[in-house]
Formats: structure tokens, C-alpha cells, sequence
């Protein structure tokens, strides 16, 4: 299976030339998973519901990527405002060859809890027989959801993102949630592919670096200029890194039971 993580700089405040940018990474990237960053349909640096209101998408708009998906047999996923019954959702839409499905953002950052209800649910879905989980930039935060999916038998996580830049030091350049993505995914045996956007909105620097993450902890990434990183993911790695040995094995081995709850309407 080859996932790519692609990353560029929307529109802001955009909708239309931001989805026909989305629509052709789906139709020409070379690849069976294909991730875009959180809020790429839209922009992020929005302040208030009244301001995004006119760039929210209902479901509907979803429709557009179905023929791309099923006739490259390809799954789709990127970040959206979705507008349903009311509310606006944080969002990252799932496109899949035979289905689609809507993960809600479940913890969120800052003026996005002025503007959004969070989710509720965490959303695993199966691509090709493997196990796949799906959460937005903050949630990577949190290690309790990423062992949830863990025990779920999650071994792909794809996370779009919208993460500003933050100071680093010269000996490790890497961005905070790269090194969030690679201690989820040496944690817990999974690959973890993250698809942050590029730019500069409102005084705000997102720096990209999005990046995949083998069960090892084995990391690549892109730099900060628009682009398109793939890779060839070999799955028996996820059994290697679980159970590394005869004596140990990170599922069976863990002490702490977490859960979370399954709280909001399904999405």
C-alpha cells in the first residue's frame, strides 16, 4: 500500500479553488491513500462562526471525490469545515472506492471551540484489509485516543493538521508534532502519516513537515515549501513492533486499561 501526505497553502478565506486544488491531488497523486491537511477546503485562521459560516460544506460537497475514489480505487482524506443540522464540525473527511465517512474533530484548539462543536467518536475504517484511524491535528496531543486505537487493532493513522509553527532548537529542527507522531507510533506499533498545510495566515506560520512514521519510530518529512511525500508501507513491520520479541508484546503487556468514551452522534 502507498499512502501520501500532500501539503500546500489554501486560499483564505477560499472554498471553490481550494476544493479544485484538493480534487486534483486526488485524481493525479500516485498513490492509495492520499491525506490533506485539517481546514485545507477553507483556510484556518477564522475568528468567529459568523466569519467561516460562508466557507462550511455540508456532506454534499463529498460527492465530487466519490467518482475519484472509486475509479482509482483510492481513499481520500483531508480536513473541512462541515456545516450539519445547525452545528460546524471540525472535520476530516474519509473517501473511500465504496463508501464514505466524516470523522469530528474531537479536541479543540483555541478560537476553533468559538466556532465548533468537537466530536465525539473515533473513526477506524478498512482500506485493503488493513485497519485504518483517522484523527485532526490536537488529537495527536492526547495519547489516551491514539491507545484507543491501538486496542481497536488500528495500524495506520492519518492525521490532517493545521499545526503553526513553534520555536525549535538547531540540534532538532523537527516541529512538536512530528515528534508526537513518532513517539504514537513507536508506542503503540503503527504507521502514522501526518499532513500539515504550508503558509502564512493572519501572522500565523504553518511550517509543513508533514510526514510518515514507520512502527519503529523511523520518520521522513518534507520541508516547509509545498509538496508531496509518499512511501510503500510493509506491514509486517506493525507485528515486528508489537511483538518484538517471545517475551514481550505491547498490546498484551500494557497494565493501565484507558478508554474513551463513545459520547455525540455518530458521524
Amino acid at each position: 500500500m502507498r499512502v501520501a501526505v500532500a501539503q500546500f497553502t489554501p486560499e483564505f478565506p477560499g472554498h471553490d479553488d481550494n476544493w479544485d486544488r484538493i480534487r486534483q491531488l486526488a485524481e493525479t497523486t500516485d498513490a492509495d491513500i492520499v491525506v490533506v491537511p485539517e481546514l485545507i477546503s477553507c483556510g484556518y485562521m477564522y475568528r468567529s462562526r459568523k466569519e467561516i459560516l460562508p466557507y462550511a460544506d455540508s456532506r454534499r460537497v463529498l460527492r465530487d471525490l466519490e467518482p475519484v475514489a472509486r475509479r482509482h480505487h483510492r481513499l481520500l482524506v483531508g480536513g473541512f469545515a462541515e456545516r450539519s443540522d445547525g452545528s460546524l464540525y471540525n472535520s476530516a473527511y474519509v473517501v473511500g472506492p465504496e463508501r464514505s465517512w466524516v470523522f469530528r474533530k474531537i479536541h479543540l484548539w483555541n478560537y476553533e471551540r468559538e466556532i465548533f462543536q468537537p466530536g465525539g467518536r473515533p473513526l477506524v475504517v478498512s482500506y485493503q484489509g488493513h485497519q485504518v484511524g483517522v484523527e485532526v491535528c490536537y488529537d495527536l496531543q492526547f495519547p489516551e485516543l491514539g491507545t484507543y486505537y491501538a486496542r481497536l487493532g488500528t495500524e495506520l493513522l492519518l492525521i490532517p493538521m493545521a499545526w503553526a509553527e513553534e520555536r525549535v532548537s538547531n540540534e532538532s529542527p523537527l516541529q512538536p508534532y512530528n515528534h508526537l507522531a513518532i513517539a504514537t507510533a513507536s508506542s503503540h506499533g503503527m504507521f502514522v502519516a501526518v499532513a500539515n498545510r504550508t503558509g502564512t495566515e493572519r501572522g500565523a506560520v504553518f511550517p509543513g513537515q508533514s510526514s510518515i512514521t514507520d512502527p519503529f519510530g523511523r520518520s521522513r518529512h518534507l520541508a516547509s515549501k509545498p509538496g508531496t511525500l509518499s512511501a510503500e508501507l510493509d506491514f509486517s513491520f506493525v507485528g515486528k513492533a508489537k511483538r518484538p520479541n517471545r517475551r514481550n508484546d505491547l498490546d498484551a503487556d500494557r497494565r493501565l486499561q484507558v478508554s474513551l468514551p463513545r459520547v455525540g452522534r455518530s458521524a
